[in-house]
């Protein structure tokens, strides 16, 4: 007998050659942000002609959905601690009932939005999957939700500032070292920029000359106080934050995610 699963994976391996797989096939759709979340998800749904299950691995969550003919019909299955998972699972989704697209839409954004990596396994469906006249396009989720496929990621300096700024003191973030945002303690990060950045680089520099892409560095002894002061930069991006000691395992492992 065929192995279908198998066999999509590895025919899908063919035709996206930069694609990510980890263990058991799933591929890596969104890692860090990038791309936006609902946005890999959709664009999943709107590659899929035939019939298929496309199980979505969200940190601990996983999200099982029917796709078919560009279209989404509906989630089949959700493991995994999420509220009121009753109120979309079962619910086949239909152009005539918008309270429905609007619940789904809204219970897929809180559980993507929330992970740090989404991967996505495709298999066949099983008896169980709803007929085939349900579902609306991917394109036409799309614009009721708000999402728009073909945008862009942000850079990754901003994604990183963006989703940790709840445990930083303050931030400056430049682009070509021109200033483009300053939040909380900015003043005493942008005396810490003229007074310090400049000969921090150059020592930096002639210790480290063949340092390429991105960098996370902390700075001893920048900030008096509790608190302390990193430094993020890639390509044309920097950002410097003040932040909470306690908090540097949360910020390491969100740049790793984010840089990949």
């Amino acid at each position: 007998m065929i192995d279908n699963t198998s066999l999509s994976t590895k025919l899908a391996a063919l035709v996206a050659a930069d694609a990510v797989f980890v263990d058991g096939g799933a591929r890596v759709i969104s890692s860090g942000g990038a791309p936006l979340p609902m946005s890999a998800i959709l664009r999943e749904v709107d590659n899929t002609v035939l019939e298929r299950t496309l199980t979505f691995t969200m940190g601990d969550v996983t999200v099982s959905l029917v796709a078919a003919g560009r279209r989404f019909r509906g989630i089949t299955a959700i493991t995994g601690d999420v509220p009121d998972k009753d109120d979309v699972v079962g619910q086949f989704l239909s152009a005539e009932d918008p309270d429905t697209i609007n619940t789904v839409g809204a219970a897929l954004t809180a559980i993507s939005t929330a992970a740090a990596k989404i991967t996505v396994l495709a298999a066949p469906v099983k008896s169980s999957s709803p007929s085939a006249d349900t579902g609306v396009p991917a394109t036409a989720l799309a614009v009721t939700w708000g999402v728009d496929l073909d945008a862009a990621p942000p850079p990754p300096v901003e994604r990183f500032l963006a989703a940790n700024a709840g445990v930083m003191g303050g931030l400056l973030y430049l682009v070509d070292d021109k200033l483009v945002e300053a939040e909380g303690d900015s003043e005493v990060l942008q005396a810490i920029w003229d007074e310090q950045i400049v000969a921090f680089r150059t020592a930096h520099a002639k210790v480290r000359p063949d340092q390429d892409g991105p960098v996370l560095i902390c700075l001893e002894n920048a900030l008096a106080g509790e608190g302390a002061v990193a430094l993020v930069s890639a390509k044309n991006e920097t950002g410097l934050f003040s932040y909470d000691t306690a908090a540097i395992g949360t910020l390491l492992a969100s740049w790793a995610a984010i840089t990949g």
